[in-house]
């Protein structure tokens, strides 16, 4: 018997196992930060944009530096 046979018998187990625990997690993760919902009118999904834009615009502002001599 080589070691390569047995390989996929011993991987199968493994693999459950991380499968199991990325499902764990990820569950964890949406219980302690629930996604939030999807806008339900096109009037939030505006808003939400405008508010998007106007965080980028906030973040990307830099003030002007001193022109080096």
């Amino acid at each position: 018997m080589r070691i390569g046979q047995n390989l996929p018998k011993s991987l199968l187990p493994v693999a459950a196992l991380a499968v199991v625990l990325v499902v764990g997690a990820v569950i964890v993760v949406h219980s302690i930060r629930p996604v939030p919902p999807a806008p339900s009118s096109p009037v939030q999904a505006v808003g939400q944009d405008e508010a998007a834009k106007a965080a980028s615009r906030a973040m990307t502002f830099t003030q002007p530096s001193e022109p080096r001599k």
